[in-house]
């Protein structure tokens, strides 16, 4: 059996349509669906399993460090990549005549949020570095951040195009100036390899049910521990502390023993200071378990001889027939946009015929992952081809 039929056998949803939008979501393994509903019958059966949980978190946390050449104290687990990102922010110092250089091809997550720091006042200006035709120019990057800016906040790969940003010369420029580099690798990270240290970002954050094929609601970020001690939340929770149940456990100590430090507080010396309450139970195992899954038949890894191999014979195909692919040859993830006249019809007859792709404004993004087939493109572009009469 090749690692291609191991790793089908193990996601139910294509064995009842071709699925190719994990830019949107990735199926859960059965592993994942598995443990989750174990745990939810063990909860009503005997009672929420707080130990298991805990430990849960803690081994979490490590194998996400290996997954992305991070270490473990330089993790935290999210409810999300905006919540996430909102506690970072809250822990930097802001000089009020500073600007934030942006990506208009970023997800509207630190667009919405850096001008909202413009609108309240936090920085003088947002310079946002516009889209050259789904993908950035550097030179308008070099332009953009000087000495005045105080963070550079650029997606690894955008959600509409599948540019795979230049990141590591980007942080680069941003340390020169003395900024700050941020990166949502949402699109990147469980399907194209990353190595967070050789890449020099300061922090990257990710979410739990796309590429990474988990449920909504958990997510994972990253700070370089070079900088976690400067850096404090200016709101903080239960968990965000040093004396907490996860720093007693990590000790040996039992959680609910002695009161809490709660007044004259330290933070930890480590990434758990981002981490404010408790964790989604549900959703911190469900991603557990799918990381599992994905270290094993090692999804990114597979990216230069499979996946990535089939993003560019998918482009072949649709340029072959005439459609314009915005998503740039040379540089690209596993997301392949291209231009259509009626993206949300089309999507919706491919659905009906059991092919799943999103539709966004003007185009038809498809985003295979590592279990998907050259065989699945070749019936998603026929179809198409049916259906437009090409």
């Amino acid at each position: 059996m090749t690692w291609l039929t191991e790793v089908r056998r193990q996601i139910k949803l294509i064995s009842n349509k071709i699925y190719l939008n994990n830019a949107s979501s990735g199926p859960p393994p059965e592993n994942l669906v598995s443990r989750v509903c174990r745990v939810i019958h063990e909860s009503a059966e005997v009672g929420e399993p707080w130990d298991v949980f805990l430990d849960t978190v803690v081994d979490l946390k490590r194998k996400y460090a290996s997954f992305i050449g991070a270490e473990y104290e330089e993790i935290s687990y999210i409810p999300g990549v905006t919540y996430g990102l909102q506690t970072l922010l809250a822990s930097l110092d802001f000089n009020r005549d500073s600007n934030i250089v942006i990506s208009e091809l970023n997800f509207p997550t630190s667009i919405v949020m850096a001008y909202a720091m413009k609108r309240n006042g936090l920085v003088r200006e947002v310079r946002m570095v516009k889209d050259r035709g789904g993908y950035t120019d550097f030179n308008d990057y070099e332009k953009s951040i000087d000495d005045d800016t105080a963070l550079v906040m650029v997606d690894y790969v955008p959600w509409l195009t599948g540019y795979l940003e230049d990141v590591k010369e980007l942080s680069e420029l941003a340390h020169r100036h003395g900024a700050f580099m941020v990166s949502d690798m949402f699109h990147a990270i469980g399907v194209y390899p990353v190595d967070v240290k050789k890449l020099g970002v300061d922090a990257v954050l990710t979410g739990s049910y796309k590429w990474l094929m988990s449920l909504h609601g958990a997510g994972l970020m990253y700070v370089n521990k070079e900088h976690i001690d400067r850096l404090k939340p200016k709101y903080t929770g239960w968990l965000a502390i040093e004396d907490s149940v996860f720093q007693r456990r990590a000790r040996g100590e039992d959680e609910f023993k002695r009161p809490f430090k709660l007044v004259d507080f330290d933070y930890p010396s480590t990434a758990s200071r981002f981490e404010l309450g408790t964790p989604p139970i549900i959703p911190v195992i469900a991603l557990y378990e799918s990381l599992k899954f994905l270290m094993k038949y090692d999804a990114p890894g597979r990216f230069g001889s499979h996946t990535g191999r089939n993003a560019k014979y998918l482009m072949d195909r649709l340029e072959e027939l005439g459609y314009e692919v915005v998503t740039p040859r040379d540089r690209h993830a596993s997301i392949i946009t291209f231009r259509h006249n009626e993206p949300h019809e089309v999507a919706a007859k491919l659905l009906k015929k059991n092919i799943e792709v999103s539709a966004r404004p003007g185009l038809i993004r498809v985003s295979p992952h590592f279990y998907n087939t050259r065989e699945e493109l070749d019936i998603f572009v026929d179809t198409l081809k049916e259906l437009d009469g090409r």
